[in-house]
């Protein structure tokens, strides 16, 4: 009998072994494909589970999406793992003493180590005597590669363990075998330049229906995938158990899970039916006789070794001394320092019956598991923004290498992967597992010839925390903290008396509605004895003016006002803040085709949240301005309504909505920004708001001039009670916008600077809110929030109305941006007292907005022209981030005594070097020293990154 008859009828024997389980799977997999049950839901063993979902390194609740995501819908990054590991796969020429004898395939593991199956290779005479060939394919031409055609030198390498298994050899029975490679092809190739994978012991990467890959060169033909719904049906003790097409010459495949894009099982048998009898049956229900095509066959199955039983022999198996570093170089330096109890999996299927008296499901069990893992396995994920070396060569050894340099590394993946400029290819994110202070294990990395810089990606607080100086406002943490509200409701009469000499409005009780309005009034949407104006009879005035200008009489305006609000309803206006909510101020006025949630992946509904940090409704509360509605039906005080709405009150546009941060007074992390930035530019967003800001960070400007780059308008808030513009507002690719109240004066608790280029109503904005027993309400609140909706309205009107002649006149998108710039200065009001240096050019007038013309923008107009930014040491950027938080007066965590106590000692010197005062003078809350010297360094630092 062949050996590959015996090796199918024993894949055999274990299929019969394992069928009530596989019967089990099979029926999982169909409701599965049925859309009946989800992936999870089939699972049998939680702790299989539990660890399948920690491998995909994120949250829980975004790796269960993931995991159950539709089987023929992945991610592409998954694409580029398994074209990787293509390129380490090759033909054999199964070469005896008398001649060809049969085709395999075999893949590298290490430079120069290539696996396949020892049925392939027996011996090492067979595998001297043949030879393996890479490339061996069709390019997307249909044309066939070069081949790169190597010999083994098993002198130098050669260990097996035999297809049947012996009880006399515990590493006998896995079928497999691993050979050195010559060290050059006979075409001149060396053979370290011939991509290799890794075989990773550590489970989790692939469960029971999860899809599996096969590539392979059947019957010696040219490289070749299976392209189709293909299952992993079960584990049986050392084999992997899944449904695939392959043919001979397959054997010593690479299996690759594809929810992971790693390999899991080196291919080795197809698992033939048979009858009662033991004889082989073809498809057609006949017996198999000897010659009959492999194709006739009816194959049940297929079969391979999985990688964490391979590691688990190569490990143990005895080589010659001579043969052990090239032995050691497959399982790695983490792999040789593993115990093998901890690293073998468990070889014993567990019971069916065992989770069936459980109260809970594998599911639970599983994310149970997962976070009840002892402290050893579970340190806690840290995430860095880096910069690597502008030198081509460090940037290609960290991409393939990073795992070696840096151990505790968990992924590292480009902050902006579509990108061409180079400043924005070298920003990669690492993601790693450590117990270590952030900024220590920032400065190993920055240590690395390969990184160029490193900062951590840390909780950043906003300029939205810190409390207003005044009693007689209320800015987002003074109105929104534990719901208390109720405070706010009735404040129209303190409104009237703050705001008694404001022109916007009438101080009688009849007016009321108008004082409610006044922000609509301050930013042009009263024109000159007019009652208030929606969007469609400003344009049509707009429309009018133009055309009597140009003595126009043929025109018609409502043609054009027509063309004008279909555009509008085309922008995608972009909001990044805490996601959206259902109050019937904005209800039904977003986008849930588009909106995207940053931080775990589901829904971006604001999950309104209350307690410390937790200050919900801010979202709502900026979107109202731009699309509320009537909400009189059900709150009796009800007034103001939305920039971008037509006369019955009925928005013209919906806002996208991305959710970046669970709280508008901290960001939960800096990528969260920076993905929501690229999305927003391959969605073709034509503008942005944001209305909180933070400290500068590098990979948020990058993103800022990202968006400039691809001509996406984005409003930023130049932020509340810290005096210096904040991040994102302070870039030169974003518009700054300051606050005003109803006096036509600035807020006064507006941060200010030369970076702002245009004020709008924030101070007394009538927006709707929640009081304590959650009653959707109408207050007034105070902050740069509230003045940043009002640009952004502004801008999606603007590029509505000149879209045409803005794609005819601009060659470069950043151009788009300029002219917006120019536009909104030229024709903002100026109050006869006004601030420009610091407050911008004026107010917002959105009519005069309108009427400009779009200017002639020259490439010497390009924001980035004169890039600002300096690099700062790591003790400068660190000590910025303990003195933001200083700044903004953020409560000490009750694991730290004090923020000077984390501070490591490079910060320390940093700071007495740029004050000439000691560190503890800086920290004390009540020093004038200390404020002094905080504003001082957090000036220098913020300076560096505004507009010039």
């Amino acid at each position: 009998m062949s050996s590959q008859k015996i090796i199918n009828d024993l894949a055999y024997e274990r299929f019969q072994q394992a069928n009530s389980k596989i019967d089990s799977v099979k029926k999982g997999i169909q409701e599965n494909r049925m859309g009946e049950a989800s992936l999870t839901d089939i699972q049998t063993d939680s702790d299989k589970l539990s660890k399948r979902i920690a491998r995909e390194n994120m949250p829980i609740s975004a790796a269960l999406e993931r995991i159950n995501g539709v089987p023929n819908f992945q991610d592409i990054n998954i694409l580029y793992k398994i074209l990787k590991i293509s390129e380490s796969v090759g033909r054999i020429t199964i070469k005896t003493r008398y001649g060809n004898s049969g085709y395999g395939t075999g893949f590298l593991v290490a430079p120069g180590i290539l696996i396949t199956n020892n049925h392939v290779f027996p011996d090492a005479e067979t595998a001297r005597n043949s030879m393996v060939q890479f490339y061996y394919e069709l390019d997307e031409n249909n044309e066939s590669k070069k081949v790169q055609t190597f010999g083994f030198v098993p002198e130098k390498l050669f260990m097996t363990s035999s297809y049947q298994a012996d009880p006399a050899n515990v590493n006998s029975g896995l079928d497999f075998t691993i050979v050195a490679v010559s060290d050059k092809s006979k075409e001149g190739k060396n053979i370290s330049e011939i991509p290799c994978t890794v075989l990773d012991e550590t489970l989790g990467k692939i469960i029971e229906g999860e899809n599996c890959v096969i590539i392979q060169h059947p019957k010696g033909d040219y490289k070749k995938t299976v392209m189709k719904d293909i299952r992993m049906l079960t584990l049986k003790d050392d084999f992997l158990i899944y449904e695939s097409d392959t043919l001979p010459g397959s054997s010593g495949a690479v299996v690759i899970g594809l929810g992971t894009g790693e390999v899991v099982a080196l291919h080795h048998s197809s698992i033939p039916n048979k009858n009662p009898q033991g004889q082989w049956l073809r498809k057609d229900g006949g017996v198999y006789k000897e010659g009959d095509a492999d194709e006739t066959i009816n194959w049940l199955g297929n079969e391979g070794i999985r990688v964490s039983s391979l590691i688990r022999c190569i490990r143990n198996i005895k080589v010659p001394e001579e043969m052990s570093p090239l032995r050691n170089t497959i399982l790695g330096k983490t792999q040789l320092e593993k115990v093998q109890k901890n690293s073998e999996e468990s070889k014993e299927e567990k019971p069916e019956t065992e989770m069936k008296n459980s109260n809970e499901s594998v599911l639970n069990q599983a994310v149970n598991m997962i976070q009840n893992v002892s402290t050893k396995d579970n340190l806690p994920v840290q995430y860095f923004e880096i910069e690597l070396s502008n030198i081509l060569t460090m940037q290609d050894d960290w991409k393939e290498n990073y795992k070696k340099l840096v151990p505790e590394a968990i992924s590292s993946e480009p902050l902006f992967p579509l990108s061409t400029i180079p400043s924005q290819k070298i920003i990669q994110y690492i993601t790693l597992r450590s117990n270590d202070n952030p900024w220590e294990i920032a400065a190993k990395l920055e240590a690395l010839p390969q990184i160029k810089t490193a900062t951590p990606d840390l909780e950043m607080e906003t300029d939205l925390q810190k409390k207003s100086k005044s009693d007689n406002q209320l800015t987002e943490s003074d109105m929104l903290e534990n719901m208390k509200t109720s405070n706010a409701a009735g404040r129209q009469d303190d409104f009237k008396t703050k705001w008694s000499a404001s022109t916007y409005f009438k101080l009688d009780d009849s007016d009321v509605f108008n004082q409610r309005l006044w922000n609509r009034t301050a930013v042009g949407l009263k024109i000159k004895n007019t009652t208030h104006t929606d969007v469609y009879s400003l344009i049509k005035d707009v429309i009018g003016y133009k055309n009597s200008q140009n003595k126009n009489k043929s025109a018609s305006n409502n043609l054009e006002v027509n063309k004008i609000i279909e555009n509008l309803k085309k922008i995608n206006l972009v909001q990044l803040d805490t996601g959206y909510t259902d109050h019937a101020k904005v209800k039904g006025r977003f986008n849930f085709d588009c909106d995207e949630d940053f931080i775990d992946g589901s829904d971006a509904r604001d999950e309104m949240r209350t307690g410390f940090l937790r200050h919900p409704g801010h979202g709502t509360r900026t979107a109202s301005i731009i699309t509320g509605g009537d909400m009189s039906s059900i709150y009796k005080n009800d007034g103001n309504y939305g920039i971008l709405c037509d006369e019955k009150k009925n928005t013209l546009v919906n806002i996208i909505p991305y959710r970046i941060s669970e709280s508008v007074v901290l960001i939960n992390r800096g990528k969260n920004v920076v993905d929501a930035v690229n999305q927003a530019v391959h969605t073709n967003a034509d503008v942005m708001f944001m209305c909180m800001g933070t400290y500068p960070r590098p990979m948020i400007a990058e993103a800022a001039k990202v968006a400039y780059d691809n001509g996406v308008i984005w409003i930023c808030a130049s932020g509340n009670e810290v005096e210096m513009v904040v991040s994102p507002a302070l870039y030169p690719g974003t518009i700054a916008v300051s606050a005003t109240n109803p006096n036509q004066k600035p807020w006064r608790g507006s941060s200010y600077g030369t970076a702002v280029d245009i004020s709008a109503p924030g101070e007394d904005v009538y927006v709707p809110s929640m009081d304590e027993k959650y009653n959707e309400i109408m207050v007034y609140g105070s902050g740069t929030s509230y003045a940043t909706p009002h640009v952004a309205a502004a801008a999606a009107l603007w590029k509505a109305t000149k879209r045409d002649k803005i794609f005819e006149k601009y060659k470069f998108p950043w151009q788009i941006v300029e002219a917006f710039r120019i536009c909104l200065k030229e024709s903002a009001t100026k109050p006869p007292v006004w601030d420009a240096a610091n407050y911008g050019a004026g107010i917002l007038n959105i009519y005069e907005l309108l009427k400009c013309e779009l200017p002639d923008i020259d490439e010497k107009k390009y924001a980035y022209a004169k890039d600002p930014r300096q690099e700062w040491d790591l003790g400068v950027r660190e000590a910025v981030h303990f003195l933001w938080k200083t700044l903004l007066k953020k409560t000490i965590s009750t694991r730290e005594s004090s923020q000077e106590m984390v501070m490591t000692e490079r910060s320390r010197i940093a700071i007495t070097a740029m004050t000439g005062n000691t560190v503890s003078s800086i920290f004390e809350a009540d020093s004038i020293t200390s404020v002094t010297d905080s504003e001082k360094i957090l000036k220098m630092y913020f300076d560096s990154y505004k507009k010039s």
